[in-house]
């Protein structure tokens, strides 16, 4: 019996192999991180939509166990909720965020979309799950008791959230986790709003800064599976119908220039709002900090009481608004209470989405100004609910400096097609003011003033995601300020270099020699015997820190005539040297998807790690292969992988009960199940290796 279950499980992996093989050639997945890629994709939308599902699920249950059965907080408290009720609901969900955030020991409201914006500039896709279920739990504490804020910040967290951790246990690339990252974000942001084109270009807009062709085919994967997954268990309905909302005269296209720019002017009022009390909240002294949400959301309690529409994540004033329901003095009031409310919860330090209480800001800002401008204008202008509509891509474009994403969410959210016209042009100037009256977005402000510097386009993240200590090269060509003429010029004849360092014996960076130094220095015959390096060299301009990321290391080399730059220490003591080569083809590898030709040899001692960065032949690759059944249970002589495939196994990473383990092999060494082999060889034989190729391991192609 136990033979032949073995022999099943050996034929169930043979034809799982064939197929992985047959689905690799059909798309094109050539490598094995293809493949997992190409797995994750849709796997991450299904997972992100269910998330979704759950947190949805788990704040409607919260919210009635707080306020009872009801519609709305604002029904609760119109149909004579007691002042104490409402007190208690609020400060419960403040103890709860407290007491997450406790847990956590550390700021929750952290860790919203500016975190993975930042994840992307600067970590390589790479987030931490544990914040990012702490933050969620608040944040569902925080919607479900009433905060002004919205249940897609934990929607979207969590879907990134996890991507990011499948991506990393299955060791994808930097630029893999990356997109992977806007997928998860895509999918939750899509189900928690039914918006599938709007959030696959929030996700590229806002996150990854990128429209690449590669990035948008995933993404648009993950946020279709997400949505209908959300549609199945909630609504396929579009979340805000409109009808009959249009253009009532050519002539009317003005007046939504005119909101754009009163547009542009909230936003920016919405961004330094919760700027501003996060700043006061910090420095109330006789609160403390562990219980900032609860004081936060008490005062939100006194406030919601008298005017419960600034309550919740706003969708019933929305509501109202589009109905035209509230003249305009209230619609103006509501506008600052909203925006108060919004801002005594974020700055609090309570976690949620920015996004839903944009729309209801906008809604109402809005609707203000169509009702003025209906009233004025009656026969050249529609009535205020079109206006609502607008108003709300307007802020929202100008609170996130992403005007693409305003436009096609509003037209997914109200399914109004008539609207898109004044939604262009209202957004697009809307972001367009908001940027030159403030630089930062509502997802950039916390990290500007945690002192993150951001770089925006993926393209640029890449580089910002690395340091100069990943590629500095180790200098053994430099020269003492007394090292004599002919050893000068020695040491050029034994180089390829065009200029040499020099440095002191306590590795101080005194300046270079050049050739042109040592062709001008030959005019003075006669002295050359005295002459020494210190006489000769000339002062180094440009020096790059060690800590410096790539990013601004590529700025510095376009104002460089040099090929290498001189790489300073955190002491000022000379480390190396940084080539230009290096950084194009990490640029090459990162942002143009090209076969490695560097790579990080990492160690590690008592003093830390230190990487040394070591250039690969042409047409070679080094990779990390999963050990198939046909090396499993074999010594490295017996796979004969140098003769079959000409690669060199250089490292296996076999799994331990108390972690990985690193192991140099040799002939003799057994290759496990489980097992990962780092291998070096020919580009295309370690892919057909990866691929599993045994039978045809070059390929009919050979190596050509």
């Amino acid at each position: 019996m136990s033979l032949s279950r073995i022999e099943f499980v050996r034929r169930l992996r043979r034809l799982f192999r064939q197929v992985e093989f047959q689905v690799s050639k059909r798309f094109a997945l050539s490598t094995r991180e293809d493949r997992i890629f190409f797995a994750l994709v849709p796997t991450v939308g299904l997972v992100a939509g269910g998330l979704a599902v759950i947190v949805q699920r788990l704040s409607e249950w919260l919210r009635v166990l707080l306020w009872g059965y009801t519609p709305s907080f604002e029904f609760a408290v119109r149909a004579g909720l007691s002042g104490w009720r409402v007190l208690l609901a609020l400060v419960t969900g403040g103890v709860l965020v407290a007491i997450l955030q406790r847990l956590a020991k550390a700021p929750l409201a952290s860790h919203g979309v500016s975190s993975l914006v930042e994840s992307v500039a600067l970590h390589g896709g790479r987030l931490s799950v544990k914040p990012v279920l702490f933050s969620a739990a608040a944040a569902i504490a925080t919607v479900g008791s009433g905060g002004s804020l919205g249940r897609e910040g934990p929607m979207l967290r969590l879907g990134a959230a996890v991507s990011s951790w499948l991506g990393q246990r299955l060791g994808l690339s930097s630029r893999r986790l990356k997109i992977l990252l806007g997928c998860g974000t895509a999918a939750g942001f899509a189900a928690a709003f039914n918006v599938p084109i709007g959030g696959s270009l929030f996700a590229m807009e806002v996150v990854l800064g990128s429209f690449a062709l590669e990035i948008f085919g995933p993404i648009v994967v993950a946020a279709v599976l997400a949505t209908l997954l959300s549609r199945a268990a909630e609504s396929a309905a579009p979340i805000y119908p409109l009808e009959g909302y249009a253009l009532a005269s050519p002539w009317e296209i003005g007046f939504h220039f005119g909101l754009g720019l009163v547009g542009a002017v909230a936003a920016v009022a919405f961004v330094l709002g919760v700027r501003l009390f996060a700043r006061l909240f910090r420095k109330i002294a006789v609160v403390p900090e562990a219980v900032l949400p609860v004081f936060g959301l008490a005062l939100l309690a006194g406030l919601g009481f008298f005017w419960p529409e600034v309550l919740g994540n706003g969708f019933s004033t929305i509501t109202s608004a589009l109905r035209e329901e509230f003249p305009w003095r209230l619609l103006a009031l509501l506008a600052g209470l909203k925006l108060i409310a919004t801002a005594l919860t974020a700055g609090s330090g309570c976690p949620g989405g920015h996004f839903t209480p944009s729309l209801c800001f906008g809604a109402l800002v809005g609707g203000a100004y169509g009702e003025l401008v209906h009233t004025a204008f009656p026969h050249a202008t529609a009535s205020s609910g079109s206006y609502a509509a607008v108003g709300m891509a307007a802020v929202a474009a100008g609170s996130s400096h992403a005007p693409l994403s305003a436009i096609l969410i509003l037209f997914e959210l109200t399914g109004n097609y008539d609207l898109i016209l004044p939604l262009m042009i209202a957004a697009i100037v809307s972001s367009m003011v908001a940027k030159r009256l403030y630089p930062y977005s509502i997802y950039t402000e916390p990290l500007e003033r945690r002192g993150v510097e951001l770089s925006w386009r993926m393209e640029e993240a890449a580089l910002a995601g690395l340091r100069v200590e990943d590629l500095v090269r180790d200098d053994a060509e430099t020269l003492l300020p007394t090292a004599t003429y002919a050893e000068v010029v020695d040491r050029f004849l034994g180089s390829k270099r065009h200029r040499i360092f020099v440095v002191d014996g306590e590795r101080n960076l005194r300046g270079f020699v050049s050739l042109h130094d040592i062709k001008h220095a030959l005019r003075a015959t006669d002295s050359l015997s005295v002459k020494t390096a210190g006489d000769l060299m000339a002062p180094v301009t440009t020096t790059i820190g060690i800590a410096d990321r790539l990013h601004r290391v590529a700025e510095d080399f376009a104002r460089s005539d040099f090929e290498r730059l001189p790489v300073l220490g955190d002491d000022g003591r000379y480390r190396g040297v940084i080539a230009k080569r290096d950084l194009l083809a990490v640029y090459a590898q990162e942002v143009l998807g090209r076969p490695a030709v560097l790579s990080t040899f990492v160690a590690s001692d008592q003093n830390g790690t230190r990487g040394t960065a070591v250039e690969l032949p042409p047409d070679f690759a080094l990779r990390s292969i999963a050990a198939t059944e046909e090396l499993a249970g074999r010594t490295l002589a017996e796979c004969s992988l140098p003769q079959r495939f000409a690669v060199r196994v250089i490292e296996i990473k076999r799994p331990g009960p108390a972690g990985p383990e690193w192991i140099v092999p040799d002939a003799t060494t057994v290759v496990g199940y489980g097992d990962e082999l780092v291998v070096l060889g020919p580009t295309k034989r370690v892919e057909a290796l990866a691929a599993g190729r045994f039978d045809d391991p070059i390929g009919r192609e050979g190596d050509a």
